[in-house]
């Protein structure tokens, strides 16, 4: 600085111009993008016509190519700020306005270079200020490297800030954050409570989120992820939905997370609801992909399999940004994949309810040959992502961790097929080790299915009537694992062909869980009672419905299935329910209206199970 100004190389003349010029319009103003061209036509080595364009691109970026239109600009304004103004940083005044515009400069491209995951200019952009040697840390070097060191954690040999393993990345994370908070950056505890939970250390997360619970900063999304890593599911679903209404330009993480929790209490319903809110809201900006995966998987555990499909393929063609998280493409793609997977499933077992004698329809075993052949390509690109996976056992396989983006079950269904002898073992000593006490049963879960994997019936069957007579569960919040305890009983019980324990576990496994049913392959003793108007449709309607992989009688049902048919002018309707034999009303009434018998009978027998679908069926010809 000269006499407390900045020294103007080039056209001092212009330079004073455009200085005056820029007052009154601020780079995100709707004129700024105009005058930025201005100021690069009277002098294109000032670094403020640059600032100006990178800074209103920014505002207005909403996707991949808006925030990388960001960079040139930000980054020549960059580099010509710092070759016209180096020397005089340290004198300057902490207000004055190229102090503010070479902060806003660093941080805008800081942010650019992340948003496009471009983590090693991120870093430059960190290491350059840091070699300012400033007395003021105004890019907070220590926080933001802790960050993008976490974020890429897993990406080894990639970047050059990054360490050999996944370990050392998460401990030199940790060491930033301890010098940030040694220069007395408190906000370093926010990013050791984020860490901390993903290393599953209870007792220092514990520790800094009751520091921020005392001294404000607390996040209720972070929070909640804590809590369901704990598997205290009501205060996580409480704790999400707290910041379930903050709308901007990025994921909201609840959005996502929540559809997971409601499907695990049973509540696919709220799950579709909560992800279909979020997209009407905010359309296709960044975070349109991961809500689209949490609509598909709530679709896919309601039954309602073709709107899974739907939500799933959205997901996989929509450019996702992971701002602000530390969600990344390896996670997003890898869900994407896994909901794929469980439809391909699902798909399956809905041929087989349909139609019990599917071998012998040649149009069932056409598209049954397709479907073995899309579960290969999904299993063997799933398998492919777990190999180039250094945090797969931290993460995937430890079930509820603060970065697993799928739900236990999605995990169950993606290993059940892998190397038995293996997890068999590797979920013993996390059964024997699990600190975690409402994520014990979990793990006893995973050993006890292994076991029967593995051809050892009594020692599955001891550890899962353990978990269902010995443990106290959540009941409100864990109908899917209470679900999956009964069903895999079930099994067992109708091995053994000891029927009045099989016929109670079904009984349990259809109250707990009925949208499971259908694709379980389970052949559901049921009555069925008609009644109201009676012809040649809805003859039709109950024909079909006796087809389908019902065992439909009138003795030793376990569930009573009332249909009614009325006929208002040309639309029938159809009112339906289902209750026990002790008269609990499983499914509540409701009602389908129609024209056209074809395929209702169908999709009347996935109603009586649970699953939902539109007011009025129209028949896809």
């Amino acid at each position: 600085m000269v006499n407390g100004q900045w020294s103007m190389a080039q056209d001092a003349a212009k330079r004073y111009e455009i200085d005056a010029k820029r007052i009154g319009v601020q780079p995100y103003d709707k004129d700024a993008l105009p005058r930025s061209r201005e100021f690069i036509r009277l002098d294109s080595t000032y670094y403020v016509g640059h600032y100006y364009e990178g800074i209103y691109k920014y505002e207005r970026a909403a996707d991949y190519l808006g925030y990388k239109n960001c960079i040139q600009p930000l980054k020549k304004a960059l580099l010509l700020f710092e070759k016209d103004f180096k020397k005089d940083f340290t004198n300057a005044p902490l207000y004055d306005i190229k102090q503010m515009d070479i902060r806003s400069i660093c941080a805008t491209l800081y942010e650019s270079y992340s948003n496009v995951e471009q983590p090693d200019s991120a870093m430059w952009i960190l290491e350059k200020v840091q070699s300012w040697k400033l007395p003021y840390d105004f890019m907070e070097y220590h926080i933001k490297a802790a960050w993008l060191i976490h974020r890429n954690r897993y990406h080894l040999h990639k970047y050059s800030f990054l360490k050999n393993s996944v370990e050392e990345n998460e401990e030199l994370a940790l060491n930033h954050l301890y010098q940030a908070l040694a220069q007395g950056n408190t906000s370093a505890n926010f990013y050791l409570a984020i860490i901390y939970n993903y290393l599953q250390n209870v007792d220092s997360t514990k520790y800094y989120y009751d520091y921020l619970l005392q001294n404000g900063g607390i996040s209720y999304n972070n929070y909640a992820h804590f809590k369901n890593t704990l598997g205290q599911f009501s205060e996580a679903i409480e704790n999400f939905e707290k910041e379930k209404f903050a709308f901007d330009k990025r994921l909201i993480e609840p959005y996502y997370f929540l559809p997971t929790l409601y499907i695990n209490s049973g509540r696919s319903l709220d799950g579709i609801h909560t992800a279909n809110e979020i997209i009407t809201k905010n359309g296709s900006t960044p975070g349109f992909g991961w809500y689209n995966i949490a609509l598909a998987r709530s679709y896919l555990y309601n039954g309602q399999l073709d709107s899974c499909e739907k939500a799933i393929e959205k997901a996989a063609q929509f450019k996702e940004l992971h701002l602000a998280t530390t969600l990344g493409q390896a996670q997003y793609d890898f869900a994407v994949n896994v909901v794929k997977l469980m439809l391909v499933n699902q798909k399956i077992e809905r041929i087989k309810f349909f139609n019990p004698g599917w071998w012998y329809s040649i149009t069932d075993l056409l598209k049954m040959s397709e479907l073995f052949g899309d579960m290969f390509l999904l299993r063997f690109a799933i398998v492919n992502e777990f190999a180039n996976n250094p945090e797969r056992q931290n993460v995937i396989y430890t079930l509820f961790s603060s970065e697993n983006v799928i739900g236990f079950d999605e995990v169950w269904n993606m290993i059940k097929d892998i190397s038995p002898e293996y997890f068999t073992n590797f979920y013993k000593q996390k059964m024997e080790t699990e600190k975690r006490e409402n994520i014990q049963r979990y793990m006893q879960f995973f050993y006890g299915s292994f076991l029967f994997k593995t051809g050892n019936n009594s020692g599955g069957k001891q550890m899962f009537e353990n978990i269902l007579y010995k443990t106290l569960l959540d009941t409100a919040h864990e109908k899917l694992f209470l679900g999956r305890v009964a069903e895999t009983l079930a099994r067992q019980y109708d091995k053994e062909n000891a029927k009045d324990k099989y016929n109670r576990m079904i009984a349990y496994y259809l109250s707990e869980y009925p949208q499971l049913v259908p694709f379980s392959g389970f052949k559901i003793k049921m009555k069925m009672n008609v009644t109201g108007i009676s012809d040649g449709i809805t003859k039709k309607v109950t024909n079909e419905l006796k087809d389908c992989n019902v065992d439909w009688n009138d003795g030793g049902y376990i569930a009573i299935a009332n249909i009614n048919f009325e006929k208002k002018k040309e639309k029938y309707e159809v009112y339906y329910s289902v209750q026990n034999t002790s008269g609990k009303i499983i499914i509540p009434s409701h009602r389908i209206l129609f024209k056209k018998p074809k395929g209702l009978g169908k999709e009347l027998a996935l109603r009586l199970f649970g699953v939902n679908g539109p007011l009025e069926y129209e028949v896809n010809d």
